[in-house]
């Protein structure tokens, strides 16, 4: 770098000189008058090629600083167009989730509306599916009137019952959990009999000895005889009819409520011995 540098100072002074020179020449043309016209050739001549390489430098370097400028311009809105997107797209994300949001919840209010006495819908704010316990925490509790026992559905079915309560939260016992017991009749037979949860996905049938007329697609509905849950409400299907095990058989039903994408809830505030016909689920 210094050497390029030290190369370009003759140059420079040369030009110094010339520029020197002429300035003289004209207080002398001034003062004196006689013909310099052929200074003034020589000069054009000799300065001409200094000044175009100077017009051309400063012409690029002002060519490179606006160009760098305008990079930064660039950058800058760039990052702007990138934070604004990034913007827009988690504000379609949230107007999309609102928009399923009051999609469930006109479903609640629709059966809401019907007989099936008084609700409030609450949001599930908490699972805890541990040691093979399937519970739920809701934003509900004594001050909306759901207290001990308080049955929760869906427009699916039914999804547990409330087992302990404060002033504005609810801990639910879903129909899946190993110690959930629910009465239920079969639709078309209108044979009675008890489901238990599994902890997992699925219920089960307890003590069926006899299962000749329970078959694979049969409907079950609470029987309302175990005091907790009204008549009527749907339950699940029945998924298969296994082999004997020991003095009984394994019936598996799946329910009708999917647990794995609960968000919204029907708490019935009204204990009803059964739900009205036609107004269940």
């Amino acid at each position: 770098m210094r050497t390029v540098i030290a190369s370009k100072k003759p140059a420079w002074i040369t030009l110094a000189v010339a520029l020197v020179f002429h300035t003289l020449l004209l207080s002398a043309q001034t003062s004196k008058r006689f013909d310099t016209s052929f200074v003034r050739v020589w000069l054009l001549a000799s300065l001409g090629p200094f000044e175009k390489v100077v017009d051309s430098s400063v012409g690029g370097i002002e060519n490179i600083w606006r160009g760098y400028i305008g990079l930064i311009h660039v950058r800058r809105d760039n990052e702007k167009l990138l934070s604004e997107n990034g913007q827009l797209r988690m504000e379609l994300a949230q107007k999309s989730e609102d928009a399923l949001e009051l999609a469930r919840l006109r479903k609640l209010l629709d059966l809401q509306a019907t007989s099936i006495g008084k609700t409030v819908v609450a949001r599930v704010i908490g699972k805890d599916p541990s040691q093979g316990g399937q519970n739920m925490t809701i934003d509900k509790g004594s001050q909306s009137g759901v207290g001990r026992d308080t049955t929760i559905i869906t427009r699916d079915g039914v999804v547990g019952r409330v087992i302990a309560s404060s002033d504005y939260f609810s801990v639910v016992q879903l129909i899946i959990d190993s110690q959930s017991a629910v009465g239920f009749i079969v639709r078309s037979s209108r044979r009675l009999g008890i489901l238990r949860g599994t902890g997992g996905t699925e219920l089960e049938m307890e003590y069926i000895d006899d299962d000749n007329d329970i078959k694979q697609g049969d409907e079950l509905i609470t029987s309302g005889q175990d005091q907790i849950y009204p008549k009527g409400l749907p339950l699940g299907v029945v998924l298969s009819v296994g082999p004997r095990q020991g003095n009984f058989k394994v019936v598996r039903i799946r329910p009708n409520v999917n647990f794995g994408r609960l968000e919204e809830v029907l708490c019935m505030t009204d204990h009803l011995p059964e739900v009205p016909a036609g107004q269940a689920p």
